[in-house]
C-alpha cells in the first residue's frame, strides 16, 4: 500500500512539474512574441557637427580624440596673422572714408549756406550728392570691417558645450576649407534610447510608460521612460519623398515584416560615455509608472537571458 502510495506521489509530482514547466514556457514565449519589447535599441545623444566658418591653415589644436571638454574650451586655431591683417585693412577703410564724409560734410554746409547767390544751384546739389556717396562708402567700409572683426574672432574654434570631442580630423599644418567638418562633439548629458518597435507592438506603448534597459553584453538593467514614438517612417514601397523621415531597414526582404518604428526613450540617469552612441541594447517596455520600486519581472530576466542567444 505504501509502495502504491509512493508510485502515485511520484506521478502526481512529476505531472505537477510538468504542468508549471508548461504554464512558464508558454508566459515567457507569450512574452517574448506579445509584449511590447525589443533587441533592435540603440544609445544615442546629441552631436554637434562641428565645421570653421574661415578658411586657412591649422595653427594649434588644443585638444585631443575623446577628450571630455567644458563649453567655450578653445578646439584649434586657423591662421590668425591673415585675419588681423584682414582686419586691420578694412580699420583703415573706414577711416580713409571717415575722413572723407567729413570733408564732404563740410564742403556741402558751405555751399548750402552761400546759397544759389554765391553758385549754382547744380553745385550745391553736386556737393551734396559727393556728401551722399562718401557716406555709403563708409558704411560700405564699417559693414567690412565689422565682418573682418568677426571672421577673426572665428578663427578660434570653441566648443558650443560640455560634451566628448570625437572623429577628431584636423591637424596642425593642415589647410582646412570654410564648412568642413572636422570633429564631432557628444554632448553630455545628453545621450538617450532610441528603440525600434514592431508596429504589432505599439499598442503597448505609449509616452510615459516605464522601460527597461539592458546593454548587449552587460546585465546591468538601467531604467528609463518612454519620451515619444515617432510620428512617421518612410515608406520604402512607395515613390513619393520620404521628406527627411526616419528610414528604418527591413532584415529579410523576403518575408512580410512589421514595419518598426522608432521610439526615443528617456533615461532615468546619464551613464556618461560609459554606453556609446551607437551601441545595441534590448528594451522591455514595462508599461508601469513607478517601476523602481518593485523588483525585476523573471519574465524578463529570462528575456535577456534568451536574446543572448537571439
Amino acid at each position: 500500500m505504501k509502495a502504491l502510495i509512493r508510485k502515485i506521489a511520484r506521478y502526481a509530482i512529476t505531472l505537477i512539474l510538468v504542468v508549471i514547466a508548461v504554464v512558464v514556457v508558454f508566459r515567457a514565449w507569450a512574452f517574448y512574441t506579445e509584449s511590447p519589447w525589443t533587441r533592435d535599441a540603440k544609445f544615442a545623444a546629441d552631436v554637434v557637427a562641428i565645421a570653421p566658418d574661415v578658411t586657412g591653415l591649422i595653427t594649434d589644436v588644443r585638444v585631443h580624440d575623446n577628450q571630455l571638454i567644458k563649453k567655450g574650451d578653445v578646439l584649434f586655431t586657423i591662421d590668425q596673422p591673415r585675419f588681423e591683417k584682414a582686419l586691420a585693412e578694412a580699420d583703415a577703410d573706414v577711416q580713409y572714408y571717415q575722413a572723407l564724409v567729413n570733408e564732404k560734410r563740410r564742403e556741402a554746409a558751405r555751399r548750402n549756406k552761400l546759397g544759389v547767390i554765391a553758385m549754382s544751384r547744380e553745385a550745391i546739389e553736386q556737393s551734396n550728392n559727393d556728401l551722399q556717396t562718401a557716406e555709403h562708402q563708409l558704411a560700405k567700409a564699417q559693414a567690412s570691417r565689422d565682418l573682418a572683426k568677426l571672421d577673426l574672432e572665428r578663427t578660434v574654434i570653441r566648443a558650443p558645450a560640455n560634451g566628448w570631442v570625437t572623429n577628431l580630423n584636423v591637424f596642425t599644418g593642415e589647410f582646412i576649407t570654410r564648412g568642413t567638418t572636422s570633429v564631432a562633439l557628444v554632448k553630455q548629458n545628453s545621450y538617450y534610447v532610441m528603440a525600434y518597435m514592431e508596429e504589432t507592438k505599439l499598442e503597448g506603448v505609449r509616452p510615459g510608460y516605464r522601460a527597461e534597459i539592458t546593454p548587449l553584453g552587460s546585465d546591468r538593467v538601467l531604467r528609463g521612460t518612454v519620451d515619444s514614438v515617432a510620428a512617421g517612417v518612410t515608406n520604402s514601397s512607395s515613390s513619393v519623398d520620404s521628406k527627411g523621415m526616419a528610414t528604418i531597414d527591413s532584415n529579410l526582404e523576403w518575408v512580410r515584416l512589421a514595419q518598426r518604428v522608432p521610439v526615443k526613450i528617456r533615461l532615468d540617469r546619464q551613464q556618461g560615455n560609459l554606453y556609446p552612441a551607437g551601441t545595441t541594447a534590448t528594451i522591455v517596455i514595462t508599461g508601469e509608472k513607478d517601476r523602481e520600486q518593485k523588483p525585476e519581472n523573471p519574465l524578463t530576466r529570462l528575456l535577456h537571458r534568451l536574446r543572448e542567444f537571439g
